[in-house]
């Protein structure tokens, strides 16, 4: 084979390759997937199969197709948030903020099926809340027609699921 044929067949080769990965880099906006590095450090001495996921797929707000959850790493300074990409559409969950909401190393995620979710106004934690359950706004339990995403830190999880009239994500506290 000359020289000039084995250029061409390489080319061609990463051509099919690229044409053939997804695009999830370029798909994230100002996002990019944690690195092999960072999702080491989120496991820690914890085997593998036992901690939280990085990402989760579901259908979450019921039209058909699969959408992806994921704790990724902004581009500018590295810190993680918590963003759905649906579609060509980026919705931001979790967007850390210094003294604000955050997205830590050691948090992860999960699916919530469908059905009914107590809320920590509608379980024994009601009491240690304050005035947020006497709020007529926040919910005792929560029922999911398409599966949630849950949030999951040390001591507390969120659930996000989506409300079709606002087109956007709700959440509630499950426990404190």
């Amino acid at each position: 084979m000359s020289r000039r044929s084995t250029i061409l067949h390489a080319l061609w080769g990463i051509g099919l390759l690229a044409a053939c990965t997804p695009a999830l880099s370029q798909e994230l906006g100002e996002w990019r997937a944690l690195t092999a590095e960072e999702e080491k450090s989120h496991k820690g001495d914890v085997p593998a199969d036992s901690a939280d996921p990085l990402s989760v797929e579901a259908d979450f707000d019921g039209d058909g197709r699969k959408d992806k959850a994921l704790i990724a790493a902004r581009r500018a300074d590295g810190v993680r948030d918590l963003i759905v990409r649906m579609g060509d559409r980026i919705h931001v969950l979790v967007r850390s903020e210094e003294g604000g909401a955050s997205v830590g190393a050691e948090d992860g995620l999960g699916l919530a099926e469908p059905g009914r979710w107590e809320t920590v106004c509608g379980n024994a934690f009601r009491d240690l809340q304050g005035g947020l359950c006497e709020s007529e706004q926040y919910p005792e339990a929560v029922t999911l027609k398409h599966p949630g995403l849950l949030h999951i830190s040390p001591g507390e999880a969120m659930l996000y699921f989506w409300n079709r009239k606002k087109k956007t994500f709700d959440a509630v506290g499950l426990r404190n």
